[in-house]
């Protein structure tokens, strides 16, 4: 799916904030669960001491109507979101993440993904993390989803080609703040991760609301690392 940008900068539901680091996770975990194998190799690819900065940016179609949201306005002010792996064991990964703000606000929050399931100890954190190698029609998570691999394709980073893999999701639901009803938001989900550490490199989101019409889009993009020179 191709990505649309529409629109300069303006603000939007403060919900939005709160739950689009979930965005992708909780609308492509479907909870089919099945029985890890009794393997002991891990299928982490990342290593204490690995970092990953992003930029965050957001824009939408139209202004939202009678309220104004700060939510949306500080995606916009965000500085950088940097994840540090901070242990891994098994499949167990777990991570620091630094959201730093362009008043120099350093919102600090720690999380643990299991990289056999998606199963996360804080669902409001950081979700961009899989098993490292997977290949076209593979699952993104093992043994809990019905999610897999779309493609796999070749970027040029300053240090050299890289293999990410690809995979693009949409959902329709009815939006949870609208106590009516009668607002339906729909997600289209485009996720890249890097092939050999399975860490997310971009994060491309369109919402669309039919009440009242709204197109956001908000995107997320590796800037740094200290595995590779980006």
């Amino acid at each position: 799916m191709a990505i649309r940008k529409k629109g300069k900068s303006k603000k939007l539901i403060v919900a939005i904030i709160l739950v689009i680091l979930i965005a992708v996770a909780a609308a492509a975990i479907a909870y089919t669960y099945k029985k890890p194998s009794s393997s002991s190799q891990s299928l982490a690819g990342v290593q204490v001491g690995n970092t990953f900065t992003y930029s965050i940016t957001g824009s939408c179609s139209n202004p939202v109507p009678s309220i104004d949201y700060p939510g949306f306005y500080q995606l916009n002010q965000t500085q950088y979101y940097k994840v540090t792996i901070t242990g891994v064991q098994g499949n167990t990964v777990t991570l620091k993440t630094d959201w730093v703000f362009n008043n120099e606000t350093d919102v600090q929050q720690q999380q643990t993904i299991d990289l056999s399931n998606g199963m996360m100890t804080t669902q409001e954190g950081f979700w961009g993390l899989y098993p490292a190698d997977l290949k076209v029609s593979n699952l993104i998570y093992p043994y809990n989803s019905t999610v897999a691999v779309n493609a796999t394709i070749t970027k040029s980073y300053t240090s050299g080609n890289r293999a990410l893999d690809y995979y693009g999701i949409s959902t329709t639901q009815a939006y949870a703040l609208d106590p009516t009803q009668s607002t339906q938001r729909t997600l289209y989900d485009e996720v890249y991760f890097d092939k050999q550490t399975g860490m997310l490199t971009n994060f491309n989101e369109i919402q669309e609301y039919n009440n009242p019409q709204l197109e956001v889009e908000v995107i997320y993009a590796l800037t740094n690392t200290n595995v590779w020179n980006v």
